[in-house]
C-alpha cells in the first residue's frame, strides 16, 4: 500500500484567503511546506487507486502529483472543502467509481449535477461496517460525529490496516473505537492544535491522547488550518513523541 497526501489543510487551506495572521504571512513569503492545498489522499492499493474526497482544488493537486490514474472516489462527507472539486471529473478521460452514502449521491444529483453524474461515475453505496473486499484488499466504512453525516474508512490489505477518522470530533462510537483501536496507521484530521468547545473536528492534543489510549501504532495527523501551528513548529513538537506525523503536501508512505 502507497498513501499519497495530496493536500493536507483545512477548509480555507494554507495561506487562507485574504488573511493577514503570521502563519499565513509566513507561508506567502517562504511558501515551502507551510503552504497546504485543502486535503485530498490518494490510496494506491493492488490493482486500484482510491482517492479520497475531492476538494475544490483537486485538479491541482493531481496535476502537481502526476496522477493519471484514479480508479475509484472515496467521499467522506458533503462539505465543500469535500466535494467542490468533483465537478472537474467531468473532464477526466474515463469513468470512476463513486464510494459515497445513498442519501448524499441523491442530493449531488439533486442540487448540482442532473443527469450528468450517473455519465461519469458509476455510484457505489457505502453503509457503516459493511466492507467491500477485491483484489487482495478490502474497504470498510465506519460513521464517525460531524456536523453532518460523515463516514471513515478502514483499508486492510493481507496483515496491514489503516484508519482515516475523517472530520471527526472526539465523541468515537464504541464500534468507531473498535475499528481503531490497535491500528497500524491512524490518519486523522486536525484543524485545531488544542481543543475548542463546540468545535466538531479533533485537535492535535485529543488525536494524540487517542493515540495512547487506543494503542495506535503510528499516528498521521492532517486537514490543518491556519489556526493551528506552522508545518516546523508542528515538526519540532512531535519529535519529542513517538510514531507521531504532520502531514505535509506530496508527503508519501509506503508499506
Amino acid at each position: 500500500m502507497r498513501i499519497r497526501f495530496l493536500g493536507t489543510g483545512g477548509a480555507e487551506g494554507i495561506p487562507a484567503m485574504a488573511c493577514g495572521c503570521a502563519h499565513c504571512t509566513r507561508a506567502r513569503q517562504e511558501g515551502g511546506r507551510l503552504i497546504r492545498r485543502r486535503s485530498a489522499v490518494l490510496f494506491s492499493l493492488p490493482g486500484y487507486e482510491l482517492l479520497l474526497d475531492t476538494p475544490p482544488d483537486i485538479k491541482a493537486q493531481l496535476e502537481t502529483s502526476g496522477i493519471r490514474e484514479i480508479n475509484g472516489i472515496y467521499i467522506t462527507h458533503e462539505h465543500h472543502d469535500h466535494i467542490a472539486g468533483l465537478e472537474e471529473f467531468l473532464y477526466w478521460r474515463e469513468g470512476v467509481d463513486l464510494f459515497v452514502e445513498p442519501g448524499l449521491y441523491r442530493k449531488l444529483i439533486r442540487e448540482n449535477w442532473g443527469k450528468r453524474l450517473p455519465e461519469i461515475v458509476f455510484h457505489m453505496d457505502i453503509h457503516p461496517g459493511i466492507g467491500v473486499c477485491f483484489n487482495n484488499f478490502s474497504i470498510v466504512p465506519f460513521e464517525v460525529r460531524h456536523a453532518v453525516p460523515c463516514f471513515g474508512l478502514e483499508l486492510n490489505e493481507d496483515h496491514l490496516r489503516v484508519v482515516h477518522g475523517a472530520d471527526s470530533d472526539i465523541r468515537f462510537s464504541n464500534y468507531a473505537r473498535s475499528v481503531i483501536a490497535g491500528t497500524d496507521l491512524l490518519i486523522l484530521n486536525t484543524p485545531f492544535f488544542e481543543s475548542r468547545e463546540e468545535e466538531s473536528h479533533l485537535s492535535v492534543q485529543e488525536a494524540m491522547a487517542l493515540k495512547e489510549e487506543l494503542g495506535i501504532k503510528r499516528l498521521v495527523l492532517t486537514h490543518f488550518n491556519h489556526f493551528n501551528r506552522p508545518h516546523d513548529e508542528l515538526v519540532e513538537y512531535f519529535s519529542r513523541f513517538e510514531g507521531i506525523t504532520a502531514a505535509y503536501d506530496g508527503l508519501c508512505i509506503e508499506f
